[in-house]
């Protein structure tokens, strides 16, 4: 019996005039209609709707780590074996055989990267290593020892006193033998698993969420010849009842996990913008504390205010001019802040690092990828707070990175797509981790911080890194250059957020006539949803939002892996049938 052929054709329902004309008005106007509610809900008790947020982000933590963590796991599965199967991965996307891609793969490559993640690498490439070499599984699980051995020596603790200067003392008076295998934290000992942990949370987790969903929406767009669109992705599992109100559902979760998930982003990436300002201008309203400086919320909104503006009128122009000029400009000077590290740096140390921090993450990312801790204990939450938060972190990221990757690879093979979208961005980010954080992890074991890049807030660490490795004058210009960086990694994720969002109200459609002023309206409604979060909470807020739209669309995003499987596979059927 024949296997019925594919599903090339998903009728989705446009309005052919006035305001919403080539756009679904209930998919736009119920995703505007809910993002509006929920600024006002916030604005109207700011205090405690700041709490309930709190109250459903821990709950989420407590509940769902599970959850969260094995569904990244399957993510990576089903993307490694689209990949990596021989017919799957040699799939073109696109109808065309002869068909080029539309942009180089400098650019191509720029705008992935850049719409990735690239804000949060300037941010956490400094701190992330910096902060696990203070505390991280292993040190916790060496804590747990200790306190064991104590016990057990019958040795008391005194109350406060820190467990580690206490081991160590101990060992000093000769009173307590050294413990083998024990990580004592902020020293050389740590450094494996401080790598080896921020290498996770942005290498393959991230990147395979991402390519799976672009994969599976580039497929359906441009091998099938449907819409632009999530769900477009589940015809093999729904076919036609995806042109009703089942599909309206669908889209609508994503563009609520988009506009939550670039909240998340540009929070972050706000935050090390005005500590910029700050460590370039020493204008004293932009933070709280001289001496431990966190920007204040003035600054915050300044700040979101300038990204907006400038956001809206790159998305306007388009992905060919606006975005496409601003991810070259961002990645040449992404590498040129690269080359200054890689020059003036901790060079070998930082080389040792990287190579030590690979194979460390290699062999253990099995392990790693499927490990859940229990809540309640300390290893559990470290998890929730640094691991269960990336992965929501990306997945609710995952519907704007995955529909902006799909649009810019037509005409690229699934294995290309993958390996590409997978592989360079994870080792960029492992050479940026290794030698920006390095650098500053050297400063601190050396003896030459001092203590103070470890005592900065996480957002100012990449700029503390800088002063202590420049004079005055030289760290303020490389300290500018770093700022501007940081806006035109901004400006560059809040548009193509914007387009994205469009994308998906219009039904799939790149380039509707009457978008211009949709996008205005959505780069209003962007910035009214961060202001109010900032409000609400600062970046806190802002998380625990970014958590709670990020359940939804974490299932969708398994109904997606398992559609493209069921229609490789029966594509796979159809060719070999006579």
């Amino acid at each position: 019996m024949p296997i019925r052929p594919p599903i090339k054709e998903l009728n989705i329902k446009t309005h052919d005039k006035g305001f919403y004309k080539g756009f679904n008005r209930i998919v736009t106007i119920t995703s505007k209609v809910l993002v509006t509610l929920v600024v006002i809900w916030i604005l109207s008790d700011i205090e405690r709707s700041g709490a309930i947020l709190d109250v459903m982000k821990n709950w989420s933590y407590t509940n769902l780590n599970s959850y969260y963590t094995y569904s990244v796991a399957f993510y990576i599965l089903v993307c490694l074996t689209v990949i990596l199967w021989p017919s799957f991965g040699r799939t073109k996307l696109g109808s065309d055989p002869n068909g080029k891609p539309e942009f180089s793969n400098f650019s191509w490559f720029s705008m992935i990267f850049g719409a990735g993640i690239g804000i949060g690498v300037l941010t956490y490439s400094a701190a992330e290593p910096i902060w696990h070499l203070a505390n991280n599984p292993d040190t916790i699980m060496a804590k747990e020892v200790i306190l064991s051995t104590l016990s057990t020596s019958g040795t008391r603790l005194p109350e406060g006193a820190d467990v580690f200067a206490f081991y160590q003392e101990q060992i000093t008076a000769n009173t307590l033998a050294p413990i083998d295998g024990v990580i004592i934290p902020k020293t050389e000992a740590a450094l494996d698993a401080a790598f080896r942990y921020s290498f996770l949370h942005w290498g393959i987790n991230a990147w395979a969420t991402y390519c799976l969903v672009g994969i599976c929406l580039a497929f359906f767009c441009y091998s099938r010849g449907l819409p632009l669109t999530m769900r477009s992705a589940l015809t093999p599992l729904f076919g036609k009842h995806l042109e009703g109100p089942l599909g309206n559902i669908i889209d609508i979760s994503a563009v609520i996990a988009t506009i939550f998930g670039i909240s998340q982003t540009i929070g972050i990436g706000l935050s090390s913008f005005a500590s910029g300002l700050y460590s370039i201008t020493g204008i004293a309203w932009l933070v709280t504390d001289p001496v431990n400086p966190e920007p204040t919320t003035g600054a915050l909104l300044l700040s979101l205010f300038v990204v907006m503006c400038l956001s809206i009128g790159s998305a306007l122009s388009g992905v060919g001019r606006g975005i496409k000029w601003l991810s070259n400009i961002n990645m040449v000077l992404s590498f040129l802040l690269l080359a200054f590290f890689l020059i003036f740096g901790a060079t070998m140390f930082a080389l040792e690092m990287l190579g030590k921090g690979i194979f460390s993450y290699v062999v253990n990312l099995p392990a790693m990828v499927i490990t859940v801790w229990d809540p309640n204990t300390e290893l559990g939450a470290w998890q929730t707070s640094w691991s269960i938060f990336y992965w929501a972190w990306w997945i609710a990221f995952a519907p704007f990175v995955g529909i902006f990757l799909a649009r810019i690879s037509k005409n690229r093979t699934i294995r290309e797509f993958g390996l590409i979208g997978i592989v360079a961005p994870s080792l960029t980010l492992f050479v940026w981790f290794s030698f920006i954080g390095g650098t500053g992890i050297n400063l601190e074991l050396s003896g030459i911080a001092g203590g103070k890049i470890f005592e900065s807030g996480l957002t100012a660490q990449l700029f503390e890194i800088i002063g202590f490795m420049l004079d005055p004058a030289m760290a303020n210009m490389m300290s500018t250059m770093v700022v501007i960086l940081l806006l035109t990694y901004l400006v560059t994720s809040a548009d193509s957020a914007l387009l994205v969002v469009n994308t998906v109200n219009s039904g799939g459609k790149v380039k509707v006539e009457n978008s211009s002023k949709h996008i205005i309206i959505w780069g209003v409604a962007l910035s009214s949803v961060i202001a109010a979060l900032l409000l609400a909470g600062g970046l806190d807020a802002i998380t625990s939002a970014m958590i709670i739209a990020a359940i939804p669309f974490s299932f969708i995003i398994i109904l997606m892996a398992i559609s493209l499987l069921k229609a490789l596979i029966l594509d796979s059927m159809r060719s070999r049938e006579p």
